[in-house]
This record gives structure tokens, C-alpha cells and sequence, in this order.
């Protein structure tokens, strides 16, 4: 997971990226951060905050689900 173009008040979207046999796709997580909060070589919010927790549950299950149609497949 990455972030993209800053929003108002350095607020950024939270973008996946997959690559499978070298084929990527990118997708909107439909989550948004502060870009304080977010850790670029962890790829998750810092913080133990509410907000940073919630934002990392999310993204945890993203994973999860994209693990499992992997292997599915």
C-alpha cells in the first residue's frame, strides 16, 4: 500500500498495488490519511492512535482478502 497526490490539508489517499507474473494493478483503498501519520517503509499508518489503528485494521483486511483469492486461484 502506498499514498498518492496530496488532498486538502496534507490528507493523501491510500492506493494498493498488486503485481502478479509481473502484471500490476492499482486500486483506490478508499481510505485517506495524514501524511505525518503514515510510515512509507512499513506501508501502514504510525501511531497508536484510533485513527491509525482503524486505517491499519482496514488495510489488514485488504491483505487478507487478496491472499486468499491468490491462492484460491
Amino acid at each position: 500500500m502506498y499514498t498518492e497526490a496530496k488532498e486538502e490539508n496534507g490528507i493523501v489517499p491510500i492506493m494498493g498495488r498488486v503485481t502478479i507474473n509481473g502484471t500490476i494493478a492499482q486500486f483506490n483503498c478508499k481510505q485517506s490519511i495524514s501524511e505525518e501519520l503514515w510510515d512509507i517503509k512499513e506501508n501502514k499508518a504510525k501511531d497508536k492512535s484510533r485513527e491509525a489503528m482503524a486505517i491499519n485494521y482496514v488495510l489488514d483486511n485488504i491483505k487478507a482478502q487478496i491472499t486468499n483469492h491468490y491462492q484460491r486461484l
